[in-house]
């Protein structure tokens, strides 16, 4: 190794674990440096990647359920036979009653994840997450009838939220500073990686002649939890801010000794009292408790806001349009193989995700986030004339699935993975879970309106718009995007501390340096 990675590797440790030293942008940027940081850091990074695994469980039911709806034999099973049209269809009515039930849970979930999250730890939280999903898998599996699969989504739906409310505060306490932006990250992969499996299950299946071809997508998720709940018990200790918070600090020093073990020049002893400085400077500069309302005074209100506009631009760029219901929106346009583009959509936007993870640390939160917001928005212009102009045509087919896919790439690179990142270091440490927890309430509900709406934009006998739906998206998306540039700041190589003093002497966005 020559001496320049030497100094960058030196430089980029932090000297004091758990401080507010910042390495220099120069020594962030240098991809080997980060790396050489994962490495040292990798009891951390796998007791991270551990945590946020399990959302494999959401992406892979978002998916399913967007998908599923387009399998015949699913259709069959559940739906009613139209004799007009000789056909099984599924009656838009059941899709609303199976959105709203599994949004609305999902909704009630995040919130009451964000008061469990600081009563009971995160370790029970995510036990929870796991037990329900089990619960509701073997419902779907079961379920003799359309009215028992809303019993499914609504243990799905719970599962969903408390997951979405509790890992990015998890995750952002189990790993050191500078590894924030790359590990918080990456729970978008997870979440893809879901989605994609659900894709190839249902694509695998889809041309068995019975019920199987859409059940052994349900019972796959089974393995899938079982595999995330060995690797959260063998890797994954409480959360340390938790623990000190709540005056364990002995327990605390052991989880931090098993989150950085083997690193030689790490001293527990100054980063337990680095976390409790900040806590105890929290706690005097707001003079209450923490509750829900607390997310909406002074400075922590600016903090809140900003923690919610990330996972409000998902939903409302397109996500359900393009990416959790593309199967089903390619196949009432006239595609032939919609499983098959969704798969390569999916993957290609996996690609996107780890992507993703090597740029943040370089190029920074706002500068991704914003790059892809506004690249999103001519393919959702495109997607839209292609339901004017030369509809059923082969070429008009084939452009709108090239555009839904740069569409899903785009997202990825920059919503689906920074968003995340974005919300999970907005909040102080006194209040994180409770601000993670209405953002993901803010994304339950968006979904909840997304999801309801795009049976009725694109079902032949609603409002049958097809890719004009992309209008209903482009417009408030634009909004958004335009808010987003004047109001997101990079947080990219600040600590905890750092951004508690940039929030309360209210810095403007753009002067986050």
């Amino acid at each position: 190794m020559d001496k320049k990675n030497v100094i960058e590797m030196e430089a980029i440790e932090d000297p004091k674990p758990g401080s507010s030293q910042v390495v220099s942008t120069d020594q962030q940027s240098s991809w080997a440096a980060q790396f050489a940081y994962l490495n040292k850091c990798r009891q951390s990074v796998f007791a991270a990647t551990a945590c946020s695994s399990a959302a494999v469980l959401v992406g892979f039911d978002l998916t399913l359920i967007g998908s599923i709806i387009a399998n015949k034999q699913y259709v069959k099973s559940f739906g009613v036979y139209d004799s007009n049209a000789e056909t099984w269809t599924l009656p838009a009515s059941q899709q609303l009653v199976w959105t709203i039930v599994q949004f609305g849970a999902a909704f009630l979930g995040a919130f009451a994840a964000g008061l469990g999250n600081d009563k009971f730890g995160r370790q029970i939280l995510f036990y929870m997450f796991i037990a329900f999903t089990t619960i509701g898998t073997t419902i779907e599996l079961v379920s003799p009838n359309w009215k028992v699969w809303v019993v499914a989504k609504l243990f799905m739906g719970w599962a969903m939220g408390s997951m979405w409310a509790c890992t990015p505060t998890y995750v952002s306490e189990l790993v050191p500073q500078q590894l924030r932006g790359f590990m918080l990250a990456l729970f978008q992969f997870w979440i893809m990686l879901g989605s994609f499996l659900a894709s190839c299950v249902l694509e695998g299946t889809s041309r068995l002649d019975n019920a199987w071809s859409w059940k052994a997508a349900v019972i796959s998720q089974y393995g899938m939890g079982l595999v995330c709940l060995v690797s959260f018990v063998c890797l994954v200790p409480e959360s340390p801010y938790y623990l000190i918070r709540n005056g364990k600090i002995d327990k605390a020093k052991d989880a931090l000794l098993k989150l950085r073990k083997g690193e030689p020049d790490y001293d527990v002893d100054m980063d337990i009292e680095s976390i409790t400085q900040t806590m105890a400077h929290e706690k005097e500069a707001s003079q209450s408790s923490a509750s829900y309302l607390d997310c909406f005074r002074g400075s922590d209100l600016r903090r809140t806001l900003l923690a919610c506009l990330p996972l409000a631009m998902q939903q409302v760029a397109g996500y359900q349009l393009c990416g959790g219901y593309l199967a089903y929106f390619l196949t009432l346009s006239g595609l032939n193989s919609p499983f098959v583009i969704t798969v390569v959509s999916f993957f290609l936007g996996m690609i996107a995700v780890l992507v993703a993870f090597a740029l943040i640390e370089k190029v920074g939160r706002r500068t991704q986030f914003l790059g892809g917001a506004f690249g999103m928005l001519p393919c959702l212009a495109v997607i839209a004339i292609l339901g004017f102009v030369g509809v059923g045509t082969t070429a008009n087919g084939n452009s709108l699935a090239a555009f839904s896919i740069i569409w899903n790439v785009l997202y990825f690179l920059s919503l689906g993975a920074v968003g995340w990142t974005i919300t999970g270091e907005m909040s102080s440490l006194r209040l994180r879970a409770k601000t993670t927890s209405i953002a993901a309430g803010v994304n339950s509900l968006l979904s909840l309106a997304s999801s309801v709406g795009i049976p009725y934009l694109l079902n032949a006998e609603e409002l049958n718009l097809g890719p004009k739906a992309a209008l209903c998206f482009l417009v408030p998306s634009t909004f958004l995007s335009l808010l987003a540039y004047f109001v997101v700041p990079e947080t990219k190589g600040k600590s905890f501390d750092d951004l508690n003093r940039l929030f309360e002497a209210k810095t403007p966005a753009r002067e986050f340096v």
